[in-house]
């Protein structure tokens, strides 16, 4: 299945902006002002950034028409979450794939980034914002393939995303699985390896669903995993089991109950946002 996806011609490059803007978010001294002149080379994103300060959401005390004050307002984690996913989705058509939903989709990626950066941030070894960067993009990226997916093979998509949601039970990558003969993380791993993005991002797009990992990056496979855990609980609406712990993070039940309740917080904000934006 994967040499008839090479075969499509409707494979997108790469847009210049998402390189753009990775390498201006890696930079540890990049300011809010600066990240204001990074932005504004990308005016369609500059200008929903405005939309979304301006919006109910945001509730600005007064109006907001620079991008300066618009990443001021936002802060530095808001602003490259939505750059960074804005820039990605793009260059994708989804029309023909009617069961995509593009804010679940949003919702997704946005809180387990959220969610990795709180994670990493209470390691016991926390060696900096590398890790940090890498886990946050991570997240980020881990559901993406099935955004190419929707777009490249939307009518097996489609059948993929119906069946699962007409029986729960079925996992997404079960069914895209079943029908396609790969799933949304291989499918995202093989597009960012033919983007030529970092090995890191590709590493953790393919093996932060498998527990057992432990090849190059495997730290930050796992932080993206078990983000993408608490937040599929979250968003489910169930309560974090009291002896939960990702010992092989040294991760307490505790660390992972407060980052789930910040994640409960945060779930009506990222879909207001998600409201905003499309």
């Amino acid at each position: 299945m994967i040499k008839r996806i090479t075969d499509s011609k409707r494979i997108p490059t790469l847009p210049n902006q998402v390189k753009h803007l990775l390498q201006a978010f890696n930079n540890e001294n990049l300011g809010l002002q600066d990240l204001a002149k990074v932005i504004e080379y990308h005016p369609s994103i500059a200008a929903r950034l405005i939309a979304l300060a301006n919006s109910a959401w945001s509730a600005p005390s007064q109006p907001i028409i620079s991008i300066d004050r618009a990443c001021i307002h936002l802060g530095l984690t808001v602003v490259r979450g939505v750059s960074i996913g804005l820039a990605l989705i793009s260059p994708f058509k989804l029309g023909a794939c009617p069961a995509f939903e593009l804010r679940r989709f949003w919702v997704s990626s946005q809180l387990v980034a959220y969610a990795a950066l709180l994670l990493a941030n209470r390691l016991p070894d926390h060696s900096g914002d590398e890790l940090s960067q890498t886990v946050h993009t991570g997240g980020l990226l881990h559901n993406f393939g099935l955004l190419c997916l929707a777009d490249i093979m939307p009518r097996e998509t489609q059948q993929a995303l119906t069946l699962t949601r007409n029986n729960p039970e079925i996992g997404t990558n079960a069914a895209l699985f079943e029908l396609l003969g790969t799933d949304f993380r291989e499918m995202g791993a093989w597009l960012a390896e033919t983007w030529g993005l970092p090995s890191r991002l590709i590493v953790v797009m393919q093996h932060y669903a498998d527990p057992n990992y432990r090849g190059l990056y495997w730290q930050e496979a796992r932080l993206v995993g078990c983000a993408a855990e608490l937040v599929a609980w979250v968003c489910r609406q169930e309560t974090l089991p009291e002896t939960l712990a990702f010992e092989e993070l040294s991760l307490t039940t505790m660390d992972l109950a407060e980052v789930f309740n910040r994640l409960k917080t945060a779930l009506p904000e990222v879909t207001e946002t998600a409201k905003a934006l499309f």
